[in-house]
């Protein structure tokens, strides 16, 4: 399996668990509620992220530089992600985290448009299939705690 398309298909699962929560958004009636809501994404959202930066923008690199590129960005967004979700678990008011829940949501399919449209059609032209399908195999092996049958 190629990593861009092990990475699409988790963003896939994000993409489902935002409109979850966003349509739960509303309906929650405390702060508690909400982080305990938004507690699995966070997990997985920063795994998510740790193991793009690890991988796939390690292996790019070489390719796109580390400062000022488009590797730069995605490394900010992502902090910018894993800072909101950190907000929102240590929010106080519930209208404060709600608006910190959507302002995540937000960022993270923008970010994720981004990988899908532009990063990873880079990752195809710098780095091949091999070297694309070398890295789904890591991926799959930090994965198969998460994914054993």
């Amino acid at each position: 399996m190629l990593i861009t398309d092990a990475l699409l298909g988790e963003h896939g699962v994000f993409y489902l668990l935002f409109q979850d929560i966003e349509k739960a958004l509303p309906a929650l009636e405390t702060v508690a509620a909400l982080t305990n809501r938004a507690a699995p994404l966070s997990f997985s959202l920063e795994a998510h992220a740790r193991l793009e930066d690890e991988l796939l923008f390690t292996a790019l690199e070489p390719h796109l530089g580390t400062q000022g590129g488009p590797l730069a960005v995605m490394r900010m967004e992502h902090d910018q992600i894993v800072n909101l979700l950190g907000q929102i678990a240590s929010a106080t008011e519930l209208e404060q985290g709600r608006a910190l829940a959507a302002q995540m949501i937000a960022v993270s399919r923008a970010h994720f448009q981004k990988e899908e449209q532009v990063l990873f059609r880079m990752a195809r032209q710098f780095l091949g299939e091999e070297q694309l399908s070398a890295l789904g195999a890591q991926w799959a092996q930090r994965r198969a705690p998460l994914i054993m049958i």
